[in-house]
């Protein structure tokens, strides 16, 4: 089975309470259909079934009583359950804005999945009642207007408003969940720790300054900045790199034990304040110039989160980069 329609499935809002062995049992029940860019399919009313986006993008067009609506999908997407629950179904035309490959299954195939895996009757339940509430709202508008004794032009003009809404809710795509919107655009692009690392990176930089900034502003150097307050003119001071070196020294040593394996986004996110406390004195230690407001602190800051934002979405990129490079320097293909 094709490890896209797998992924696809788990992307659904409508599986993604299964687990990825559970993802990989009902696979196989879905039929796999490829168009070329421009082709197009059409869904009669005699045959509902549920369609997901496995790869590409696809228009699709449904005919209704208040005219054709109108969507668009992306890998991911699905359509079709709510024709699966009532046994009604309206003529859909899908047309290919780029070479797709779409997921299908059959009513009874759909019913064979829902006695198996029941948990889905939850996202399906809040659909139906999601479209059950817009339909009983959209009467509602239309009885207030009969109601309301306008005149034959502001009623017309009320019914088509009300036929506009009803386009605009387009031909009812179920997008991403929001889960995996998380796992498509974060955890996928190159794995979660190196996004929360970033994070933390930024948070902590940013906090830094913000508060180096109010001290200076309110002249609380005696106050907070001394370790040891007196007389001195220069008392002992610790700078808050030191407390990032000890951070990111602790958060590497965590991650080194199961425990800490268990916890790797939480030690990404410790490891990455620990980082932007060291960045933001970056030039105190590099040239022992003790000058906060340092050029160099903001431009090595600036390489660091550069490093980071690559490891955490373009990491496969420059390993397959870097592994092209090295077969051809040896002489491969």
């Amino acid at each position: 089975m094709s490890p896209a329609l797998e992924s696809a499935l788990v992307a659904s809002s409508l599986f993604d309470r299964l687990r990825v062995d559970e993802i990989a049992r009902i696979a196989p029940r879905f039929a796999l259909r490829s168009l070329a860019q421009g082709e197009t399919f059409v869904a009669d009313e005699a045959a509902p079934r549920l369609v997901v986006v496995v790869e590409g993008k696809v228009a699709i067009s449904v005919e209704s009583r208040s005219g054709v609506l109108r969507s668009r999908l992306v890998a991911g997407d699905r359509h079709g359950e709510l024709g699966l629950l009532s046994g009604y179904h309206r003529r859909t035309t899908f047309v290919a804005e780029t070479a797709c490959v779409l997921g299908e299954i059959d009513q009874i195939g759909f019913e064979e999945i829902l006695a198996e895996f029941p948990v889905i009757a939850l996202p399906l339940a809040n659909e139906l009642a999601s479209e059950v509430y817009f339909a009983n709202d959209l009467v509602r508008q239309l009885h207030e207007v009969w109601a309301a004794g306008l005149s034959p032009d502001q009623h017309t003009a009320a019914i088509a408003e009300r036929r506009d809404a009803l386009g605009r809710r387009g031909a009812r795509v179920s997008r991403l969940s929001t889960r995996a919107l998380f796992r498509k655009t974060i955890a996928e692009p190159g794995s979660e720790p190196p996004f929360w690392a970033m994070l933390g990176f930024l948070v902590s930089l940013a906090s830094a300054r913000l508060v180096v900034a109010l001290i200076l502003k309110y002249k609380l150097e005696s106050q907070l900045f001394a370790l040891v307050p007196g007389s001195d003119p220069n008392p002992m001071h610790v700078h808050h790199f030191n407390y990032g070196l000890i951070l990111v020294g602790l958060a590497g040593l965590a991650a080194l034990f199961p425990f800490g394996r268990r916890a790797l986004r939480v030690l990404a996110f410790l490891f990455g304040v620990g980082a932007g406390l060291v960045f933001d004195e970056f030039a105190l230690f590099w040239n022992l110039n003790p000058e906060y407001a340092q050029a160099m602190s903001l431009y090595s800051a600036a390489i660091a989160f550069v490093v980071l934002l690559n490891l955490a979405f373009f990491r496969t990129f420059w390993v397959a980069l870097l592994r092209r490079t090295i077969v051809r320097i040896s002489g491969g293909r």
